[in-house]
């Protein structure tokens, strides 16, 4: 990616895995197109994420930590992240540091204080009191802090007592699907499977998420089942303990595991409709900030979601999609059938939706 400034070198600092995180991939595309050189430091990374970033970002450095390989405690983990990662950070002149996610920062603590630094919250943790208490004694020192929703920067200045409102930076992806990218091992044989029934003239509907019965996919399942010689329901993701009840209810469900990013998007671009449902469970889902949203959105899919804050006013207000009452089944094949009668406008709204966003100019107002 081409420097367009004279901005020399960000620190960009993730706990976690940036492979699960696609938000934080984002991030360091989006450093690397303004600062001579970035470090990513992480607690971990895959070989396929990694080549990716370094085939892409030809100014990049990456220190993985490879936390998941120690075997130590939780407790040592954190211990050993934190010494690593003020460590590296000392001994590096740089000119911004990105802590990218609450984890991180919670983990890193307060003797982040003694550095300049942004602070990058993917969540809202309403329903964690301890990670909210501890963001909340760190949002002090930051420098600036960052969401990925308006309504999660309005609450976190109120619930903070923030002189200023967090900025946001939606989760639009910068990267594209790979050239001449292929899903191979076990998982080739699922997406033969799927172009199989797209070439006996069958819709894709797809949800790409974490599978939990907190997502009413249940409805879909049924849905799709009633319309068997139409469509075919896709689901891609990690399962936690919610594929096998589906499958009861739909057999003919396909389920792919987690691919990594950005290979996962090979998947995205054969869907028809985009599933995006979330639960009322906490402010953070009802404010939600996805970033599969912008994913069909940059393929002009339309989305089909449940009817709260986060996705009303984001895919429904440019018509990219529909919102619906996810549990009533007659509600759900109602909206899906008003998109598909009128499937170009919902798409070329999508691509509106997608372009609404300049992720360039957002992240030099926050980093100048």
């Amino acid at each position: 990616m081409k420097v367009e400034t004279s901005y020399k070198l960000a620190i960009i600092v993730c706990k976690g895995n940036p492979s699960f995180i696609a938000p934080v991939l984002n991030v360091v595309l989006g450093l690397s197109k303004l600062y001579e050189s970035v470090k990513l430091i992480c607690g971990d990374i895959s070989k396929e994420s990694e080549t990716f970033l370094l085939g892409e970002c030809k100014n990049l450095s990456i220190e993985n930590l490879r936390l998941q390989s120690r075997g130590t405690s939780k407790i040592l983990s954190v211990y050993y992240f934190r010494k690593k990662v003020f460590q590296l950070v000392n001994s590096t002149p740089h000119d911004l540091l990105w802590i990218a996610t609450g984890d991180t920062a919670v983990s890193l603590g307060t003797k982040l204080k003694e550095h300049r630094f942004v602070m990058c919250l993917l969540e809202l943790y309403d329903a964690v009191p301890v990670y909210n208490f501890l963001l909340k004694r760190l949002s002090q020192y930051a420098h600036k802090i960052v969401t990925a929703e308006y309504n999660r920067s309005a609450i976190l200045r109120v619930r903070w007592k923030l002189k200023h409102t967090p900025y946001v930076l939606p989760n639009k992806p910068y990267f594209k699907p790979l050239e001449q990218a292929s899903i191979n091992g076990s998982n080739g044989p699922l997406v033969q499977q799927v172009k199989d029934e797209i070439g006996k003239g069958k819709k894709i509907i797809l949800y790409q998420g974490i599978i939990t019965h907190y997502r009413r996919l249940d409805t879909i399942a049924k849905a799709t089942l009633e319309n068997d010689s139409q469509f075919v329901f896709l689901i891609v993701g990690k399962d936690f303990d919610y594929i096998d009840t589906l499958k009861e209810i739909n057999p003919n469900i396909i389920h792919i595991p987690f691919i990594d990013a950005p290979l996962h998007l090979e998947i995205t671009k054969l869907a028809d409709i985009g599933i995006v449902v979330y639960d009322f469970i906490d402010l953070n889902n009802i404010y939600c900030a996805p970033n599969k949203i912008w994913e069909y959105a940059m393929f002009s899919k339309p989305m089909l979601c449940n009817d709260i804050p986060g996705l009303k006013y984001t895919v429904e207000h440019y018509k990219a999609g529909l919102c619906t009452d996810f549990n009533c089944v007659e509600s759900v094949k109602d909206t899906m059938g008003k998109i598909f009668s009128d499937y170009k406008e919902y798409a070329a709204n999508a691509a509106t939706f997608y372009d609404s966003v300049d992720l360039d100019s957002i992240i030099k107002n926050i980093v100048r």
